[in-house]
């Protein structure tokens, strides 16, 4: 038993070191993190396990006696090192935090963009997502966007050759004046550095999705070039959050907007699909709804409203050029459900 415990703890050591580095260097994985997390499970039952059966030596080494391996004065330093370190890192002083300041998360924070925790997605078939947003608070609604893509469109693969791939996507809400107030999601591939491999080559997140990147500008205050905006960013007027629109009774009304990428489809007239025009090729695709919080209509079908053009925000509306792109879309729905008008309030159905 003795072995099986001691090669055990070898191996969930390996396990949590190799995660650990991972976690730092690179970008967030839910692998890496499943697996760090499994592992560290499996430490907590060996090191109990190691402790149960050398229980007589740890307590002779925390009970004062002549023979203890151990003097008291020693364990308590053990013990008081380790207590700092964890106090170091809960409260991100020096050097916890410089440590820390190194890591990939902490370098490049500007460019990460993940989704409000109250924001979750779900793969419900093989190109079919759901993406759901709670309220805050029980009184509010709950948005919730069905996304379903075709393999192909009339034309043939709307994925250069390969109809496995899901579009590129992301989804936000935005006033009616075309503010951003929230990104309900990013694909995973994009959401962590401004550059990612695109089709075979090294591409700009505004190349693949412009208007939701530009967009996003408003309320990181980064722009695509990495430059700070400081004109932009959050503001006392203005909360960069959905849930104070998700509250009925109150007038409000916002705008879901879907922006994906089929990838390998170019604007009608474009240099082509190959790696080397990729980013002057490619087209993204804004379906918008207009979702009116006290209407009564609890479902709302996107339209397709215009297309995007690689690294520039402006939307373009000769839909008539994006004709062979429009098939990667079988349906995008949103729909409102949870809490109702107080009594005597009207709905307001225009």
């Amino acid at each position: 038993m003795r072995h099986v415990v001691n090669f055990g703890l070898l191996f969930a050591f390996v396990a949590l070191a190799a995660t650990g580095v991972m976690a730092f260097v690179l970008p967030f994985s839910t692998v890496t993190a499943r697996v760090h997390i499994v592992s560290g499970v499996a430490m907590i039952l060996l090191v109990a396990t190691h402790v149960a059966g050398r229980w007589s030596y740890f307590k002779s080494c925390a009970v004062k006696k002549k023979k203890s391996p151990l003097t008291r004065g020693t364990l308590l330093a053990v013990l008081g090192t380790a207590v700092g370190v964890v106090l170091l890192a809960i409260y991100a002083l020096p050097p916890a935090s410089w440590l820390v300041d190194q890591s990939y998360e902490a370098r490049n924070r500007a460019q990460i963009v993940r989704a409000s925790s109250l924001a979750g997605v779900e793969d419900v078939g093989a190109r079919a997502r759901l993406i759901v947003r709670d309220s805050e608070t029980h009184a509010g609604m709950q948005l919730s966007v069905h996304m379903n893509f075709r393999a192909e469109d009339g034309s043939g693969s709307i994925n250069s050759g390969s109809s496995d791939l899901v579009p590129a996507v992301a989804v936000w809400a935005e006033t009616t004046n075309g503010t951003m107030i929230e990104t309900l999601y990013l694909d995973q591939s994009l959401a962590f550095a401004e550059k990612v491999e695109w089709n075979g080559s090294l591409t700009q997140r505004d190349h693949i999705l412009p208007i939701w990147r530009h967009r996003y500008t408003s309320i990181s205050g980064v722009a695509p070039t990495g430059e700070v905006d400081a004109t932009t960013g959050a503001t006392d007027t203005h909360r960069f959050a959905l849930d104070p629109y998700l509250v009925a009774g109150a007038g409000n009304k916002f705008v879901v907007c879907v922006e994906i990428n089929p990838a390998g489809n170019a604007v009608e007239g474009s240099a082509g699909n190959s790696k080397a025009s990729i980013q002057d090729a490619e087209p993204s695709l804004l379906y918008t709804a207009l979702v009116k919080v006290d209407s009564g209509q609890r479902y709302k079908i996107l339209e397709l409203t215009a297309y995007g053009t690689p690294g520039k925000g402006q939307l373009k509306y000769d839909l008539a050029k994006v004709a062979g792109a429009k098939g990667v879309v079988d349906l995008l729905l949103c729909k409102l459900e949870g809490s109702t008008l107080p009594p005597g309030d009207k709905r307001d159905d225009r």
